[in-house]
């Protein structure tokens, strides 16, 4: 049951487009399946996590997945695991510039899809097909494949999120006939699913938006939105995208005046390296609870500090008569454990340790791990207005990290206890007292299933 818990969450996950999340618990599951030979999970998650790779332009990572994915698909797996393998290894084709072979995958996806009457996949290999039999001008195969697919589109009864980032394709395709109008239909479907969603498909717009107006003759403007995709792509660090940027300006002839080209050229080289293997990329996570000098997490959040690093910071706050709000916070996931187990459990601490972390740090502040579900933060010179501002933000943040089991959506408790300096009498004031009043708030707060208790 937890296996199948853990694959709900990636499920609902990839669904929602949260990409890194789909990769963090996938390392957790993956291996598990493997090990208890639960090969059918296995290619659920293999599915996801190859996906998520190449949703966020990671090449290495991706072609890594697909290696394994292939053994595994081709061995146990049944038609409608085939039927996504084979859509994933067209994209896979793609980067490699290998359009035959990607058009071949498309089209044995495509077989397993109208088997399986899954239409869904059938309008998005259509699309797919659509935009690569453009690419290699075979503008009659390109005609009847965008006909098939706005047919089959007709027939979906729903569209989501999912769905819509494989109308790339067609985006793609009206972008180099230059038809804005359907274009611009396109695109507006898109925007409207991607809405509240993370911006992972900015630089695909930009990158669609350039090729269309190439082709309706602007090229200067076009010039610019390929640099603007360059630069929204490089901070996503998606370089599966990136390779075919720099393919499109080199067939439109303006790669010499794109004033990226040696930073894009450099990127694309060093990410074509031998991919990790993806059972040896070690979770961040591990650190977290770990007494070391130097960790993962200190690196990526250089406020987190040691009981004693975090006692000189107290002392000397006071010391200068500086006003010291002190957080304590408790995650309860006895029943995440039962449901997920335990190493899935570990990982979602870290995302929610992720989530108070990226917001405490925003004030001057220094933040302790206590146990893995507990810890603690002193803030300073913050008003009694933007502390409570601080918690409400908090709260909207982690609200939104529920978990998907099976049997529906699983929520984690969560308390704060906390207090001011200017709360204790001068002559008490020290980090003991502090962590002491804000410890004896969060267990108020927990006694009476309140978020905090504020007196």
């Amino acid at each position: 049951m937890k296996i199948l818990n853990q694959i709900e969450h990636l499920r609902n996950s990839f669904i929602e487009l949260k990409y890194m999340e789909v990769i963090q618990f996938s390392t957790i599951t993956l291996p598990t399946t493997l090990e208890e030979k639960r090969y059918d999970e296995a290619l659920l998650c293999y599915e996801y996590l190859a996906s998520a790779y190449f949703e966020i332009g990671s090449y290495r990572n991706f072609h890594a997945v697909m290696d394994d994915y292939e053994k595994l698909c081709l061995t146990y797996g049944n038609s409608e695991n085939k039927m996504i393998y084979y859509y994933l290894y067209s994209l896979e084709h793609i980067f490699t510039k290998h359009h035959d072979e990607s058009i071949e995958a498309a089209k044995k996806s495509l077989e397993y899809a109208h088997f399986l009457q899954n239409d869904e996949l059938v309008v998005i290999n259509y699309f797919n097909l659509a935009a690569q039999y453009r690419y290699i001008n075979d503008s009659e195969k390109a005609t009847i494949a965008i006909r098939l697919a706005e047919f089959y589109k007709q027939k979906l009864t729903s569209i989501n999120a999912t769905i819509v980032r494989g109308y790339f394709g067609a985006l793609y395709y009206y972008a180099s006939t230059n038809n804005d109008v359907e274009f611009n239909r396109i695109k507006h479907g898109i925007l409207q699913q991607l809405t509240g969603k993370h911006p992972y498909y900015e630089g695909s717009l930009l990158f669609a938006e350039a090729i269309l107006n190439y082709n309706s003759g602007q090229r200067q403007e076009s010039l610019k939105l390929f640099e603007q995709a360059f630069l929204q792509l490089e901070k996503q660090r998606n370089f599966v995208l990136l390779s075919v940027v720099e393919r499109y300006l080199e067939r439109f002839g303006l790669m010499k005046h794109f004033r990226y080209r040696e930073e894009m050229q450099q990127l694309i080289e060093t990410n074509k390296r031998e991919p990790e293997n993806i059972r040896k990329i070690r979770n961040i996570h591990d650190d977290l609870f770990f007494e070391e000098e130097t960790t993962a997490l200190k690196i990526k959040y250089p406020h987190v500090v040691s009981k004693e690093s975090t006692i000189q910071y107290v002392k000397q706050a006071l010391t200068n008569n500086e006003a010291l709000y002190c957080i304590h916070w408790c995650f309860i996931t006895d029943k995440i454990e039962e449901l997920f187990g335990s190493l899935f459990t570990e990982q979602l601490l870290f995302t929610l340790f992720e989530s108070i972390y990226s917001n405490i740090f925003e004030h001057n502040a220094k933040v302790n791990v206590l146990t893995k579900n507990t810890g603690e933060a002193f803030i300073q010179n913050i008003s009694e207005a933007d502390f409570f501002k601080l918690l409400m933000k908090l709260e909207e943040k982690l609200r939104m990290n529920v978990v998907h089991s099976t049997s529906g959506v699983v929520e984690i408790p969560i308390h704060f206890g906390f207090i001011h300096s200017d709360q204790l009498p001068q002559e008490e004031l020290s980090y003991e007292q502090l962590a002491a009043f804000a410890d004896a708030s969060l267990y108020y707060a927990k006694s009476h299933g309140q978020l905090y208790i504020y007196s």
